[in-house]
């Protein structure tokens, strides 16, 4: 007996499926097979945290009532508003129809939907009984509570990138089109609504306030772009399917949309130092006096500034550094720099108690220390990302999709009365970017 899976014949009789798995093993490179062993210590340390954080009555994190939102919950908001940066990235192909943004098209939906379950796997683990959560959304929703939309908009989102990927592994275009603008357009609500939650406590000087959304979004599309910038290097220096496509048009998109995300994150990192310092807001300078010069100046200086902005920044705007290596240093730098900053955003909302709602505590800041249990789970969100996307870079078919290539935004009303596409610099489809 078999079955069909993402175009691959799979057999259900276990003896022949060891066999096939003894097969694969045995003809995978040496570098591969260590990477595999890496990513299952990595899956192995983080079952163990989860398995340590489920029993009832266990106190294993380090939260505590004046500090509630710890290491998971920035771990959460990172993988988040990373689902939302990559298709805010990958938009500029799929939905706008910038031939150089094509390469981006698959694997940005998969590298999304991981992400996002892997937020949803974060968050379950930190709130204990998500059970409860599911059926409170359900039961009991609250259209007034902005935590409440967060749910129903990223689930929604999450069902959007499962229809998405099936669609465009099936070759279902009409399904695909529409559930990749659709995707889109949840790309911007999705973390505006995250970063309510967060902006409307009044109690938390640092989260209060509309700035806190856009903020967010241009977080998301810095995660984006630098994942999507390792992912392609790696696709280049290996010669994967699609590489010389990637290596011609992808990678060099990527390095200019990371410049100017990375110069304009320069300025917003700037300007909210500015209006926070001097804004006159009682608690939010004391927070931004934690981040520069009080517990958390550390990781805002090293992880954020110099990690995550001045060297990339560097990295990708001279001219001598315009090549793979670099722009591969410079995503990973990126991505651990948004890692950085979102720890300092969730902290420094709680490193403050200006009012009684946010609690009460003897010295000028509130303390935190991630617990050995959460930074396994986080351990082994990371480790479960990377092998959900290597497993699927392995035996899926990543080569470029070649759908209808004209724009999606442009083919709505831009229809003969026979019902075809009107001519133009997309309308022949795979011969315009084939060649």
């Amino acid at each position: 007996m078999a079955v069909t899976v993402a175009g691959r014949t799979v057999t259900a009789d276990p003896r022949l499926a060891w066999r096939a798995v003894r097969i694969e093993v045995a003809s995978q490179p040496r570098a591969l097979k260590a990477w595999f062993a890496f990513l299952t210590l990595l899956l192995a340390i983080g079952a163990v945290g989860a398995l340590l954080s489920l029993p009832p009555g266990d106190e294993v994190f380090g939260t505590k009532p004046s500090f509630e939102w710890g290491l998971l919950i920035s771990a959460y908001v990172f993988f988040a508003i990373t689902t939302s940066g990559l298709c805010l990235a990958s938009s500029l192909g799929t939905v706008f129809g910038i031939d150089r943004f094509r390469p981006l098209e698959k694997r940005h939906a998969l590298l999304a939907l991981f992400s996002l379950v892997t937020a949803f796997g974060v968050i379950a683990l930190d709130l204990h009984y998500p059970v409860r959560l599911a059926f409170g959304a359900v039961l009991s929703p609250s259209p007034m509570s902005p935590m409440w939309w967060m749910g129903v908009l990223y689930f929604g989102y999450l069902a959007l990138l499962v229809v998405e990927v099936t669609s465009m592994f099936t070759r279902r275009e009409r399904i695909h089109n529409v559930s990749c603008l659709l995707a889109s357009f949840m790309a911007i609500l999705a973390p505006s609504t995250l970063g309510a939650v967060f902006g409307v406590l009044a109690s938390r000087p640092y989260w209060h306030g509309s700035f806190t959304p856009p903020s967010l979004l241009m977080a998301a599309l810095l995660a984006g772009i630098s994942l999507l910038g390792i992912v392609f290097c790696v696709v280049v220096r290996f010669r994967l399917a699609g590489w010389e496509r990637s290596q011609s048009l992808a990678v060099p998109g990527l390095r200019v949309l990371l410049t100017i995300a990375l110069f304009t994150a320069f300025l917003v990192t700037g300007w909210q130092v500015l209006t926070t310092l001097y804004g006159g807001v009682p608690g939010l300078s004391d927070s931004m006096d934690a981040v520069l010069v009080g517990p958390l100046a550390p990781t805002f200086w090293i992880g954020k500034v110099l990690i995550g902005l001045a060297i990339p920044l560097v990295l990708v705007a001279l001219p001598r550094f315009y090549s793979v290596g670099p722009l591969f240093v410079a995503s990973v730098l990126t991505f651990v720099g948004v890692f950085f900053d979102r720890t300092i955003f969730v902290n420094a909302g709680q490193v403050v108690s200006s009012t009684a709602a946010s609690g009460v505590v003897s010295m000028p800041f509130n303390t935190y220390t991630p617990s050995l249990v959460e930074i396994a789970i986080v351990i082994g969100a990371f480790g479960f990302f990377a092998m959900a996307y290597t497993l699927a870079e392995r035996f899926l078919d990543m080569s470029e999709h070649t759908g209808d290539h004209l724009p999606i935004l442009s083919r709505w009303g831009r229809h003969d009365p026979h019902g075809h596409a009107a001519a133009g610099p997309y309308a022949h489809g795979t011969a315009a970017t084939e060649h």
